[in-house]
């Protein structure tokens, strides 16, 4: 039997073409990993990538956008530079653009300033079309940190034993030495790979307590209550201005791997807080986010504000700074309105932060002119009516992201959060927010004692109310109202203020009286004696007020009284409502008689009316003949005349108040 050798030949392998085929699939791993916002595993597969290939662009820009995203400003610039260094460099103007913003952030102001000169070149070209709106303020930023003077604040972290490796965030003062705050208690970067059939447990951003004991702050405990979620994110909470209600960001990805917040409130009630409840979808829009709450209060209505950040259809940016109010009756907040274009940017508007106080927005922008990323801006107004935001300066501000800003209840300082070198840090030296308290060098404590008296200093009982209003270009904004049990009762005020007091007590006339602040440069106590005036029980009679006979039409005389005496009061006691009261004499029928007299009260609203009183603080009444003041007659049953003139007669009563607004919301946003 005969044997045939068998042989086997085996196709030799090219090596280049092993290559290629990991590098598609780390390609594909490493576009996955950015896709699901698993940004350090990305950051990963790019890097295995441009170590094989130094040159691809591609890999570079995205490597650069993730360093950039990440906080790590050295290498981001390093990148950016790549690419705008390459000759392929003016295909992406993008890439200027974020070449200049990473040099600010690295304290190269005059580097930054030529390159954002190079983008205004060929700005038209970026695909971004926000970057061709933003890079005057980008470019303006590097002229303010060249020009700006020192820092007005003095400022330090919070320390290791609060701040960790990872990231802190959303501090809320409870008292000066006391906080509740954000975190995520992390001590490494952790990434999980995409084959992981189950990745690990990835724990919760909660909230926490830390206290500030003999100048040291401490991480004291997790916040007790039903606020920390095991499922979800937790952050950026405020209190209703009565601290019986809680109002907070819950966050989790979304299909898309989109992290979307929404705000969620808790009640306090018999000392127990309630499980959260989410906001109506007026406020939590489906498939947009809803995020840090701060609470405000209207000045028409004296309704509560609160004021969000959201990413929703009509926003200016990636995300504005919007505001919601508590409709009282229907026990719901409506419809948000955007915060205006005085307040929000095509840029990124986050952590607002509302001074009741001194009716002051803070919030973290970069759509204004900045000395690096976000930097913090204050405005004063409220609702959409706004006047200009203004930029906080050096020390609160820095070549990295600034954000969070609250002050302390006693105002001397506050805190914030920012990624600047020198903090807790975990990947690279500005990877990862802190906490910051800060002091300010110069603070003026101003404080009135504001006392309220009756006519030649008589004594009042309590039960005095006061509004304390700030009068600016927007209007008089609502600060406070308070009741005053005593004769006098102090008010802290702002240094640059206009403050308007406007006091009403039952059965008097309501007063007001007004205080600047402005030009005082140290601290003061001031001192503002209102006095107020009884109103009459009884109806008061309007002299010589006539009219054309057998009409209801005034005569000229007749209006020129009304000018000095109804007129007067009504510009006086810009609120008070008045009953207009209109008799006749017994002369005529019944019927006749109070047809007359409506008539002629009728007029005098008319008048006033004309002059500028709104017809809400008037009632037109006819009497008639009803109520005589004497009799038409004598004994005897003959005429007499003086006694229907006297009855022939115009009066007013005051009846009380109607509230008057200053500020309203739902009216046009956009205001300049």
């Amino acid at each position: 039997m005969a044997f045939t050798a068998l042989t086997f030949s085996q196709e030799e392998v090219d090596p280049s073409k092993i290559i290629q085929k990991k590098l598609a699939k780390t390609w594909r791993l490493a576009n996955e990993a950015k896709r699901t916002n698993n940004t350090y595993l990305a950051i990963n597969y790019y890097e295995q990538i441009y170590h094989k290939d130094t040159t691809d662009s591609r890999v570079i820009l995205e490597l650069a956008d993730l360093y950039r995203r990440t906080n790590n400003y050295l290498f981001a610039e390093i990148f950016y530079t790549k690419i705008v260094d390459s000759k392929n460099g003016d295909k992406y103007p993008d890439a200027l653009f974020y070449l200049g913003k990473t040099q600010k952030n690295n304290e190269k102001y005059t580097e930054a300033a030529k390159t954002f000169g190079k983008f205004k070149k060929v700005y038209k070209d970026a695909k971004n079309e926000n970057l061709q709106k933003l890079y005057k303020a980008e470019l303006q930023g590097c002229h303010l940190a060249m020009d700006s003077s020192e820092a007005k604040v003095q400022f330090q972290s919070l320390g290791d034993k609060v701040n960790k490796p990872h990231i802190e965030f959303s501090p809320i003062p409870i008292t000066d030495d006391k906080i509740i705050f954000g975190s995520y208690k992390e001590d490494q970067v952790r990434v999980y790979e995409l084959n992981d059939t189950v990745p690990f447990e990835i724990d919760k951003r909660k909230f926490f307590i830390a206290e500030k004991e003999n100048d040291i702050w401490t991480r004291k405990i997790t916040l007790p209550g039903p606020f920390n979620d095991p499922t979800m994110d937790v952050a950026n909470g405020c209190f209703s201005l009565d601290s019986t209600r809680f109002y907070f960001s819950k966050c989790a990805p979304n299909w898309q791997y989109k992290m979307v917040c929404a705000i969620y409130e808790s009640k306090l009630h018999n000392g127990k807080w309630s499980e959260p409840d989410k906001l109506n979808e007026l406020v939590n829009m489906p498939d947009y986010t809803s995020s840090h709450p701060t609470m405000g209060r209207e000045s028409r209505r004296n309704n509560e504000l609160i004021y969000f950040v959201s990413d929703r259809s009509g926003s200016k940016g990636s995300t504005d700074i919007w505001v919601t109010e508590y409709d009282a009756r229907r026990k719901k907040f409506k419809k948000p309105r955007n915060a205006g274009s005085r307040i929000n940017t095509v840029g990124t508007e986050m952590t607002p932060f509302y001074d009741i106080q001194s009716k002051t927005l803070y919030y973290s922008t970069d759509g204004f002119p900045t000395i690096g990323g976000l930097d913090i801006y204050s405005n004063v107004g409220e609702g959409s009516k706004w006047e200009t935001s203004l930029w906080t300066g050096k020390g609160l501000n820095s070549s990295a992201d600034d954000l969070d800003f609250a002050l302390k209840p006693s105002n001397r300082g506050g805190f914030f959060i920012s990624n600047r070198q020198g903090g807790e840090s975990l990947y690279h030296s500005t990877c990862c927010d802190d906490i910051y308290e800060f002091e300010y060098n110069e603070f003026i404590e101003i404080i009135l004692d504001l006392c309220v008296y009756g006519k030649n200093k008589e004594l009042l009982n309590g039960d005095a109310t006061v509004n304390v209003f700030i009068r600016d270009s927007t209007g008089q904004l609502l600060v406070t109202t308070k009741t005053m049990q005593e004769i006098c009762t102090k008010f802290p005020l702002r240094p640059g203020k206009q403050y308007v007091f406007e006091v009403k007590k039952p059965d008097y006339f309501p007063s007001s009286g007004t205080i600047s602040t402005e030009g005082i440069l140290k601290s003061t106590n001031l001192k503002k004696d209102i006095e107020l005036e009884r109103i009459p029980e009884e109806p008061m009679i309007i002299g010589n007020i006539q009219y054309d006979f057998d009409s209801p039409n005034l005569t000229q005389d007749s209006k020129n009284i009304l000018d000095t005496t109804l007129l007067v009061l009504f510009k006086k006691y810009s609120n008070v409502q008045i009953e207009i009261r209109a008799h006749t004499d017994s002369k005529g029928t019944d019927e006749y008689n109070m047809r007359l007299s409506q008539k002629r009260a009728e007029s005098v609203v008319r008048y006033l009316k004309s002059k500028g009183i709104p017809e809400v603080q008037m009632i037109a009444k006819g009497y008639g003949e009803t109520i005589p003041i004497v009799p038409n007659a004598y004994p005897d049953g003959t005429d007499d005349p003086k006694g229907r003139e006297k009855n022939r007669r115009t009066e007013f009563k005051i009846l009380g108040e109607v509230e008057q607004g200053i500020i309203n919301i739902d009216e046009d946003d956009d205001v300049e």
